[in-house]
């Protein structure tokens, strides 16, 4: 079996005819609370009171609990959703959390939350019940759910999933760690229908019982290490959203990605590999340049409107998927050849003297940005931001087709030193300056790509802020007279 990073620590001894082997500790947990038909009356806590916080404090008070709202924030958002939901009778706490809090039936904690933050240590000790807002949504799901997981990649896999059941005919909707909380998008999807739902490491480390129909996993790398502790309990947490599969349930996995390949070995669920480098037998994947459903053509590469290894991986993803679920080949290849990228993901901002500027800046850790560059030529590369805990030396794997760097944010000089002895670096102080030098050193037919490998958090509010920025000074680029039109 594949050991990625220490995997083993993942696993578990089992002895065999006095052999020690190793197998995925992916048990099914007890059914325990799959339904929660009556809240009335029960207490209930909801720790922070960001978007899916509000979402799952607004339907836990409709549904008859007793909910308590602990945030340790306060600002004019917060207080705006304090004053509904104390509206609709719960009690709220903002600008601390106070322990008097905990004596409640079970916890439902915001993802954002770190594990070892004081709040989380003192519900712990107190022995109370945490778990997270898509556990608590799943328990009271009547629909299929079809979660999408992975280090990268995971909002256009699930995008594209939910396009492909709509085309299909099937009521459905997109929701998860997309930025619609499950909570919410079920109240919308009844029986006979399906929710593509996006989920992150943090959603996954306090399931219990959620138990996805169609689950997909996309890539597991180094990401999230400052939250999560180590690369083996973040691995350990995406392997979560399959535990509670059944043989009647489908696991979808990147055969090339060595984690996922290691998780798919301890999986109950029927076993479906995607491959952007080859076909698998009773998989979909790639045969020359065609991309094939179990030995079956279904379209050429080039008919993707994705960009870029990462938009094909993306693409199959999604279309096994959909397959594997029982949509309509015809309706999967409508939505493939009709998907646009969404914004900040390889998404091509402008061309200037032959030169494509794209924004990646979605790309917040290494893995990301080595997948963006490859099939590429002839890049200056904008990279750098918060690095999150995170090694950035893999970086310097982007030479070739990375012929120049423009170092920005906190992680500058660490960024600077992964390229040193393989391609010329630049600092630069904003994101206009980097966009300056980038286009003094690109040449015509290549690309200035922003794909920074960091989080934007040191310079900017989010990545989307980040990318903007880019296009901006871009934009100012051609409005200079330094390039002839914008495409």
């Amino acid at each position: 079996m594949a050991r990625v990073h220490g995997y083993r620590a993942l696993l578990g001894p089992v002895r065999v005819l006095g052999c020690v082997r190793y197998r995925a500790l992916l048990r099914r947990l007890p059914d325990e609370g799959r339904q929660l038909v009556n809240l009335e009356g029960r207490s209930v806590l909801v720790v922070g009171l960001g978007i899916s916080g509000y979402a799952t404090a607004t339907a836990l008070a409709s549904l008859g609990a007793r909910v308590m709202v602990t945030e340790s924030a306060s600002d004019d958002v917060i207080e705006s959703r304090a004053e509904r939901l104390r509206a609709a009778g719960a009690t709220l706490e903002t600008g601390g959390h106070d322990v008097a809090a905990l004596q409640v039936d079970f916890a439902i904690v915001s993802p954002g939350i770190p594990p070892d933050a004081p709040v989380m240590r003192a519900l712990r000790s107190a022995g109370v019940d945490l778990i997270s807002e898509i556990e608590l949504a799943a328990r009271v799901a009547r629909c299929d759910l079809l979660a999408v997981t992975g280090t990268n990649g995971k909002t256009t896999t699930t995008s594209l999933l939910a396009a492909m059941l709509a085309e299909g005919g099937i009521p459905s909707t997109a929701a998860g760690n997309i930025g619609r909380p499950l909570i919410e998008a079920i109240g919308e999807v009844g029986d006979g229908g399906a929710i593509a739902v996006e989920v992150s490491s943090f959603q996954l480390e306090t399931i219990r019982t959620f138990r996805p129909r169609v689950a997909v996993l996309l890539n597991v790398a180094e990401d999230h290490t400052d939250w999560h502790g180590s690369f083996e309990a973040y691995a350990a947490a995406k392997a979560k959203m399959i535990r509670n599969q059944t043989t009647e349930d489908i696991f979808l996995y990147n055969l090339d990605d060595e984690t996922a390949s290691a998780i798919a070995e301890g999986a109950i669920a029927r076993t479906i590999p995607f491959s952007a480098a080859g076909a698998p037998p009773g998989g979909i994947g790639v045969a020359g340049d065609r991309i094939v459903w179990s030995g079956d053509d279904l379209l050429g590469v080039d008919d993707l409107p994705l960009l870029g290894s990462a938009g094909l991986e993306d693409s199959i993803a999604a279309a096994g998927a959909a397959l594997a679920y029982g949509v309509e080949r015809a309706a999967v290849l409508r939505a493939l050849r009709g998907f646009r990228p969404l914004s900040h993901r390889l998404e091509l901002v402008a061309e200037v003297h032959g030169v494509r500027y794209i924004d990646d800046s979605k790309a917040t850790n290494p893995h990301a940005t080595l997948a963006a560059v490859r099939g590429m030529s002839d890049v200056v590369l904008i990279a750098g931001g918060r690095s999150k805990g995170i090694d950035l030396s893999s970086l310097s794997g982007t030479v070739p087709p990375v012929v120049a760097v423009i170092a920005i944010g906190e992680s500058r000089d660490e960024v600077e030193r992964a390229f040193h002895g393989r391609a010329p670096v630049e600092i630069a102080d904003s994101m206009g300056e980097a966009v300056r030098f980038a286009s003094k050193l690109a040449t015509r037919g290549g690309s200035v790509l922003l794909s920074p490998g960091c989080a934007s958090l040191d310079m900017y509010q989010n990545y989307a802020q980040r990318g903007e920025d880019f296009a901006r000074a871009v934009k100012q680029l051609v409005e200079g007279g330094r390039g002839d039109g914008e495409s």
